[in-house]
């Protein structure tokens, strides 16, 4: 969910029939090999709107670099006081020649309790609320292919984009939204918005991305809206600052250690 897809645009008849010969689990493995840039940062503004239809605003910064083996990314909130110099590192490890992959390793560090936690990558902590916003912890990093069936839908048209309409589902019923529906472009690949369900197959959760920008050849949504259909409250980020392969990122700053030390600027 977190993971920007897309993919070359195709040539008229010979890319028509090609797309059409795809299957769901086609379309989803195409758009999770699509290139990344190996380093990236950016600043966000996250705004968080309650059930009471107030809105908290939280400022953060955000890293990650691909080892190949591994991606590490961290977030860290900057603003407002009370939860300045939190932060969340992941490391999300790549797939091996047989399609099996290593769950993620991922840390919350809480500086007013100094203390940090392990999140668990799977089961009941992973379906959590991510500080306090509508996005869970599995939200936030990568989702292993193999964990879920994919059937194509069809085709629907999203803000004037032609979708492919795919839906996916969790071969672990447990999760909290064991069903959700893709919706990705056929021009380019890019999720443009996805429908999450819960256990009673009602629609819990809905992400939409909007406000794509290209930089160094990388698509990218500007901003990320989840909303909770059924509590009435959303979740934004607004991506700005973004720069892709600009420089390398310190090593150093994607440990347990920087958090801890407020190192991670």
């Amino acid at each position: 969910m977190k993971k920007t897809i897309f993919t070359l645009s195709a040539f008229l008849m010979g890319a028509g029939l090609f797309a059409q010969s795809l299957t769901g689990y086609e379309i989803m493995k195409k758009a999770d090999e699509v290139p990344e840039p190996v380093t990236s940062s950016s600043t966000a503004t996250l705004t968080i709107h309650t059930k009471k239809g107030s809105d908290r605003k939280r400022e953060v910064i955000m890293k990650s670099k691909d080892y190949g083996d591994v991606k590490k990314e961290v977030i860290v909130f900057v603003t407002p006081k009370d939860v300045s110099g939190t932060g969340y590192l992941m490391f999300d490890y790549e797939e091996d020649s047989n399609g099996n992959k290593k769950d993620s390793d991922n840390w919350l560090y809480m500086p007013a309790m100094k203390k940090t936690r392990r999140i668990a990558s799977s089961g009941s902590e992973s379906d959590g609320s991510f500080m306090g916003t509508d996005f869970t912890y599995r939200d936030m990093g990568d989702r292993n292919l193999n964990d879920y069936d994919y059937n194509l839908l069809g085709e629907e048209s999203v803000e004037g984009t032609e979708c492919y309409k795919v839906e996916c589902v969790a071969k672990d019923k447990t999760e909290k939204d064991p069903r959700y529906i893709s919706y990705i472009a056929k021009s380019d690949f890019i999720l443009r918005k996805c429908e999450l369900f819960d256990r009673q197959n009602q629609l819990h959760r809905v992400l939409t991305c909007t406000d794509f920008t290209t930089i160094k050849g990388f698509t990218t949504a500007q901003r990320m809206k989840m909303e909770n259909v059924q509590s009435g409250t959303w979740s934004l980020f607004e991506t700005a600052n973004i720069v892709y392969d600009g420089g390398d990122i310190d090593d150093s700053m994607l440990t347990v250690a920087a958090l801890e030390k407020g190192r991670i600027r």
